[in-house]
């Protein structure tokens, strides 16, 4: 069984591409598929489903296909092969946090792959990643590879985190999208707007004008600004550490330009969409959440931008408040929050 033969040093321009404002969705979709394909290093070609779900719907549902480096017939297999995943394996493929390839995933999986690379001769396995939120909206990626392939735990934690910027990045879009212009005081809906030549906040609004939150962004700016930087490349490991999916579970960091072509930094809230916080505060609210989904501690400071003493006491005060002792039983009184995908292949 082969390793992925990983090019770390692409990792931050497929986060660039996930913050990126500039394009529809698909167009969007398609150019986070290009930047993924050499983190890959050696993927055949790439897929991806943008999943929406419709106001009144009871769960989310594919709404757009994208393939890059793909022919006509690569494209139609890849269909074909999603559509004939069980319901109850699709349940897993798509479980919050999800970063492996399908080989590994589960036996039954495993068969799929050797089944599709038989019936096609294109690919024997893929690199599955997810990018959704708790409600199913979101992304889903996968770099379909030659042979079967197996992650090693940093390679998993690796695209894991970039799965975590992914679904920010998604998140980011769709509140963007759904702002009336005139209703908002800064560009974008932001709450702080950064100079990144002098890292101070030039404009704030609401929360942003606090002065522990101000510090806190400028703080956040600069993490951005160096992972950006030569650690890219140097130090890929580290400067993919350095950029959190979120800061303290509110705001996404993403450029802008003025009208006179000057770049900025802008604080845009950007919180998960949770439901019924059911007697939580809100940072109680989202880490129960993620780990009833299964994330690690780590995995969850990452993706909401928070020590992991502040996901450690947060999680230890939804416990006491359910009065439950371990995860699994918190994952229990955690239920009822919306499927993650249609519970029909009608739309794949």
């Amino acid at each position: 069984m082969r390793r992925l033969n990983s090019k770390k040093s692409a990792a931050i321009a497929l986060v660039e591409a996930a913050y990126s404002l500039l394009a529809d969705e698909a167009a969007w979709l398609e150019g986070v598929l290009e930047a993924a394909l050499p983190v890959t290093g050696n993927a055949v070609f790439a897929s991806g489903m943008i999943y929406s779900r419709p106001p009144g719907a009871r769960s989310a549902r594919v709404q757009t296909w994208k393939h890059v480096g793909a022919r006509d017939h690569m494209k139609r297999a890849a269909r074909e092969y999603a559509r004939k995943v069980p319901t109850d394996l699709e349940r897993i493929w798509l479980g919050a946090g999800t970063a492996n390839t399908v080989s590994q995933i589960s036996p039954e999986s495993r068969q799929l792959c050797q089944s599709f690379a038989a019936k096609t001769g294109l690919a024997a396995d893929a690199l599955l990643l997810n990018a959704l939120d708790p409600d199913g909206r979101g992304a889903s990626v996968a770099m379909w590879l030659p042979v079967e392939t197996e992650l090693k735990r940093d390679e998993r934690e690796r695209w894991r985190q970039l799965g975590a910027h992914l679904t920010a990045g998604h998140r980011v879009r769709r509140a963007v999208a759904s702002l009336n212009s005139d209703s908002t005081a800064l560009p974008c809906g932001a709450e702080a707007v950064v100079d990144p030549t002098t890292f101070h906040v030039v404009d704030a609004a609401g929360p942003g004008k606090d002065r522990k939150v101000v510090e806190t962004l400028r703080d956040s700016a600069r993490r951005v600004d160096r992972a950006r930087g030569n650690m890219r490349t140097t130090n890929p490991d580290e400067a993919l550490e350095t950029w959190w999916a979120l800061v303290r579970g509110r705001w996404s960091m993403l450029d802008w330009f003025d009208s006179d072509g000057r770049r900025f930094v802008l604080g845009i809230p950007n919180p998960p969409k949770l439901g019924d916080p059911r007697g939580l505060t809100e940072r109680e609210h989202q880490v129960a959440t993620y780990a009833a989904l299964g994330e690690s501690g780590k995995m969850i400071g990452y993706r909401l931008g928070i020590s992991k003493s502040t996901v450690s006491n947060a999680l230890d005060g939804a416990m006491h408040k359910f009065g439950v002792k371990t995860q699994p039983q918190l994952a229990g009184k955690m239920r009822g929050f919306a499927r993650p995908f249609n519970d029909t292949n009608e739309n794949r």
